[in-house]
């Protein structure tokens, strides 16, 4: 034995532990009558996690091991036989160490590129508020704001649906191995626990507190401009949302709205086109609710940068972010398949009988009824798919391309890591190749159809296929 590695010496007396444990648990459940078959798992699966959790826990930080209590729990679960209850203590950890994260980095920044609802956002102010947000949207503001890394986000947004659908959360009885369970804890670590936002995300900062905080000059422009010339989409999107909530605010300070003006043309250069039109349908949601001091600070935003061609126009613009904004939030909550149905019936029944959509809110539309096509590799909410099924049917050419651009979008290339979305987006694929008539779109959609189903979530990050989108601004 003492040839052995010194984790296999130390697992030697835990599974013996473990297993007079487990003969003691069930004997106690048998004598109370209740059942014992597919309670606990079996102690040869507790011990390969007790085996490699040795070197796993080495990876956490020295000041975060100390107030690491939901991995204790983590231990004592998978010591216990309870790997859905383990699941959801590595998610607690994982959601409270983000948490504290974003209250030490930048709270507004933070709200303004999670949340996009003007009425939300108003009462999201504290570190306490960061628990009104659903975790999904914790996770998605972390990725926009740099906190976690792309891949980070893919592996937590996975194991955000395991805990979703294989864990306590829901009655079940999938069986987790202990392998599986140790490998998202050590993900969780090094993606998040033991892992700091560093480069351009550390610049973003930096560039918002000086805006807060100091008064620039014209000759302070040129190498800010240069910096965020150079930023991802992700943090132009979180900077821009950022920017323009903060020019919106009334009770921001002169000395900030003189320095976002001095800024704002160089941001809105890396400003993707759908967020663009977000924020023009922000000022209409301003005009639509009488909200004159921002709706007026909005538009001064917009003609700063020659935006004011993204105004729309009438009121449908508005009605429609709101429905679209309502079924996104109950398709990524908890219950989705219970609550989708009512949003996805009221946003058919806004929709003109000629299918087509204001460009202002097209992107979201598209992204939305594509991610609850898809489901959310659990099945799909029944009451709701024939309204997803009728709507997706409309797509034409245009709403292909968008679909195009969305394989670069991360929470889409996250969910085609999954069989069943990618088979049903693979159906959505082919039935809008049969009815185009680009032949640019036609390209981008054959490109998409000729990869494996491996090569699906990660095709968007290929030159060859941004190559293909280059063709059209």
């Amino acid at each position: 034995m003492d040839n052995l590695p010194v984790a296999q010496q130390a697992s030697l007396p835990i599974n013996t532990t473990v297993d007079s444990y487990d003969k003691g648990l069930v004997s106690y459940l048998s004598s109370l009558g209740l059942p014992t078959d597919k309670v606990l798992v079996p102690v040869q699966e507790r011990g390969k996690v007790l085996l490699n959790l040795p070197d796993v826990v080495r990876q956490l930080p020295v000041t975060g091991i100390v107030d690491a209590h939901y991995v204790s729990k983590f231990v004592a679960a998978c010591g216990a036989g309870l790997f859905d209850a383990a699941l959801n203590f590595i998610w607690d950890e994982t959601v409270k160490n983000l948490r504290k994260k974003v209250a030490s980095f930048d709270l507004e920044y933070f709200f303004k590129s999670a949340i996009t609802d003007p009425d939300r956002l108003k009462k999201l102010q504290t570190e306490e508020d960061l628990q009104k947000i659903e975790d999904w949207e914790l996770i998605r503001g972390c990725h926009l704001t740099g906190i976690l890394s792309d891949i980070g986000f893919r592996h937590l947004d996975y194991i955000r649906n395991m805990r979703n659908w294989a864990s306590a959360a829901h009655p079940n009885q999938n069986e987790l191995t202990g392998l599986q369970l140790v490998s998202w804890l050590e993900t969780c670590i090094r993606e998040v626990i033991a892992r700091e936002p560093s480069g351009l995300v550390i610049i973003v900062r930096q560039l918002l507190e000086n805006i807060r905080n100091h008064t620039l000059a014209a000759g302070d422009v040129p190498p800010i401009s240069e910096n965020i010339s150079h930023l991802p989409p992700d943090l132009s999107t979180s900077l821009v949302r950022t920017v323009f909530g903060m020019f919106a605010d009334p009770k921001v300070a002169a000395t900030t709205k003189q320095n976002i003006r001095w800024i704002a043309p160089a941001v809105w250069q890396r400003t993707p086109e759908q967020i663009r039109s977000e924020l023009g349908t922000r000022y209409a949601v301003y005009a639509a609710n009488a909200d004159l001091p921002r709706k007026e600070a909005a538009k001064e935003f917009l003609q700063i940068v020659g935006g004011l061609t993204y105004l729309p126009e009438g009121t449908l613009v508005i009605e429609l972010n709101e429905k679209i904004s309502n079924l996104s939030t109950a398709h990524n909550g908890f219950n989705n398949f219970h609550n989708e149905p009512a949003h996805a019936k009221a946003l058919f029944s806004s929709l003109p009988n000629t299918g087509q959509v204001p460009d202002a809110v097209k992107y979201n539309y598209v992204k939305t009824l594509l991610m609850c096509f898809m489901g959310n590799g659990y099945g799909v909410s029944f009451d709701a798919y024939g309204y997803y099924e009728q709507l997706v049917g409309r797509f034409h050419d245009s709403e292909a391309w968008i679909i195009g651009r969305l394989m670069l979008d991360e929470e889409v290339a996250s969910r085609l890591q999954l069989g069943d979305c990618a088979r049903r987006f693979r159906r959505l694929i082919a039935s809008l190749l049969a009815k185009s008539t680009d032949a640019t779109v036609a390209a981008v959609l054959t490109h998409i159809q000729n990869r494996t189903d491996p090569q699906l979530s990660t095709v968007g990050r290929t030159t060859e296929f941004q190559a293909l989108l280059a063709v059209k601004p």
